[in-house]
């Protein structure tokens, strides 16, 4: 019976993602937690409190959930609805300094675009730890010491997270137009099934079909699609009139799913027109730092989940954009930058990030005296302590490198330069 709720609780949530769920705010105990247990964030979207509750039932932790109204913390970090002030009001409302002798609190990569970490640490003495960039690695993370190691901190998208996004966003637009079902049941029906066909085959078969570039990951879909309904309407003997309804139907469906992949998923982030002018989902954001800004704080390189940024440890210490067309414009490397020192080679940004109050003024400066830095784009990487570090030809000593790295993975124990 057990299992059977919690299938129809995991249903219910997958088909009505985009709705809020809020859970109740507080401090959980999980399993006998002591007060050198380690602590865990969240948003008080329900379904995320639920699967980090199976993932954590095994470990001796307090999880602490704060305001993210109801949201996932990602979409409400970027739309300012989950910030510092929610960790603050939280930390301090649930008494944790009187929980823990620690100061650490572990927080989701995902709550970068919208926590200042170094708020928090002002106003509670608790500092921001960055973990595992899905939630699936959490044991793994804790049996390794609370450290990220591989590809934790790069972002994932399995299947079942897809399986999710696709019947979130059918179930949305069927419901946008459910009411026809009134008027023509039949023909609203099939619109219905044809919307949960297309995106179940597009996000499901997701890694399948090549990286949008020049509109082919778009045109292949469309040729499978259309070929596959020519396929059905001839079994069924289709008139010339229904081939040509339903094929503009499956088209408009298919420009629907277009739009949602220019940001639905967590691997990239553009806009319709920036897709109809290039064929890609390319953010418009581009980022590049500047050398004589950057106090080698790392937060950037821990805080990014498609490893455009990677550290350099041999006789200088800074940081460089190595992969700016992988950006995803989360923008949570500017949000956690105290330095000011990102800036973007395209003057342009989405404007759907709520969350970095100078995000005009940051993202149209003049990036023209840093020509120079993109003698680092493409460079070779290798993944040192959980984070990429640039394979330059002269290394530094193994003893300042090591304590470096020790550094990042500790998460904010950074020196400048």
């Amino acid at each position: 019976m057990r299992r059977l709720r919690e299938f129809f609780f995991e249903l219910f949530h997958a088909l009505f993602r985009y709705y809020n769920f809020p859970s109740k705010l507080g401090l959980i105990r999980v399993g006998n937690p002591g007060e050198d247990s380690p602590v865990f964030l969240s948003g008080n979207y329900a379904l995320t409190v639920k699967r980090l509750l199976r993932k954590l039932a095994s470990t001796d932790c307090y999880l602490l959930v704060a305001n993210s109204r109801g949201c996932n913390v990602w979409c409400a970090a970027g739309m300012n609805e989950f910030s510092e002030f929610d960790v603050i009001d939280a930390i301090n409302v649930s008494g944790l300094k009187n929980q823990v002798r620690h100061r650490r609190i572990i927080a989701p990569a995902y709550a970068a675009p919208g926590v200042d970490i170094r708020a928090v640490k002002r106003e509670t003495g608790f500092n921001i730890q960055w973990g595992p960039t899905h939630l699936n690695d959490l044991p793994e993370y804790i049996t390794n010491g609370l450290k990220r190691t591989g590809n934790m901190s790069r972002v994932r998208f399995p299947f079942r997270d897809r399986l999710d996004l696709a019947l979130a966003t059918a179930t949305a637009y069927a419901m946008t137009i459910a009411l026809g079902l009134i008027i023509a049941p039949g023909f609203f029906g099939r619109v219905i099934a044809l919307i949960f066909g297309v995106y179940l085959f597009s996000f499901c078969l997701y890694p399948l079909f090549p990286e949008e570039r020049f509109w082919r990951r778009a045109a292949l879909q469309a040729g499978v699609l259309l070929g596959l309904q020519a396929a059905v309407g001839v079994w069924r003997g289709w008139a010339a009139a229904d081939f040509v309804l339903w094929g503009a139907v499956l088209l408009g469906v298919l420009l629907l799913l277009v739009l949602d992949e220019c940001g639905s998923t967590p691997l990239h982030k553009t806009t319709l027109g920036h897709w109809l002018a290039k064929g890609d989902y390319r953010s418009l954001f581009s980022p590049v730092i500047d050398p004589e800004l950057c106090i080698n704080c790392m937060q950037c390189v821990l805080v990014c989940t498609k490893s455009v940024f990677a550290a350099r440890t041999g006789a200088v210490k800074n940081v460089v954009a190595v992969r700016p067309d992988d950006c995803q414009e989360c923008l949570a490397c500017v949000k956690q930058c105290s330095a000011d020192a990102i800036f973007t080679r395209s003057g342009k940004y989405k404007q759907d990030v709520k969350s970095v109050p100078n995000l005009e003024y940051l993202a149209t400066r003049d990036w023209s005296h840093l020509r120079a830095e993109d003698r680092w784009l493409g460079s070779k990487t290798q993944l040192r302590g959980g984070i990429p570090v640039v394979c330059e030809p002269a290394v530094g000593s193994i003893a300042s490198e090591s304590e470096a790295l020790a550094g990042a993975a500790g998460g904010c124990s950074w020196s400048p330069r």
